[in-house]
């Protein structure tokens, strides 16, 4: 498909996506720009070019404002597990999200690019509140979302291991 004919990531996969990068990026020995670019690569070969620090920048910024937390309920690992899963499995106050329908799949793309950067911060320091609220689900003891099935090629980006290249 050429790059006319692509659509725009949705913008769940990318918070999900800048969540990952929060939770790899914390639990793993990796740069958020190493985490951040297999993400871009990944999504860019199935929606428009996503520049790593479109995923980069929104990670570090959202590291940022946990850290300013006080009294914080949650480790920041937790946070962003927690924050994956909810933009995974559920449509903001629209309910459970469906990945696959009947007319199509959640995957399929934006005719207009409706994320950025801000937007992910926002909605990221919003779940951050409610999670404290207990007024959104938290994810299952011991979710991860290497488990989850019907994510189709989203599943073969988060299993993507890192080559020696990547670490130099």
């Amino acid at each position: 498909m050429s790059e006319k004919e692509k659509l725009f990531c949705p913008t769940w996969l990318y918070e999900v996506s800048v969540g990952i990068t929060i939770f790899d990026f914390l639990t793993k020995e990796f740069s958020i720009e190493m985490i951040a670019k297999k993400f871009a690569e990944g999504l860019s070969e199935h929606y428009q070019e996503i520049p790593f620090q479109e995923i980069s920048s929104p990670a570090e910024e959202c590291i940022r404002f946990m850290a300013e937390l006080k009294n914080n309920e949650y480790e920041a690992h937790e946070r962003a597990n927690h924050f994956a899963h909810y933009r995974l499995k559920y449509d903001g106050i629209k309910g459970p999200r469906k990945i696959k329908t009947l007319f199509g799949s959640a995957l399929d793309g934006d005719k207009k690019k409706r994320y950025n950067e801000q937007t992910v911060l926002k909605d990221f320091k919003a779940f951050t509140f409610a999670l404290r609220a207990g007024s959104v689900p938290k994810a299952p003891s011991g979710w991860n979302i290497k488990n989850e099935k019907d994510l189709d090629f989203f599943t073969d980006i988060i299993s993507k291991d890192f080559s020696l290249d990547d670490l130099l």
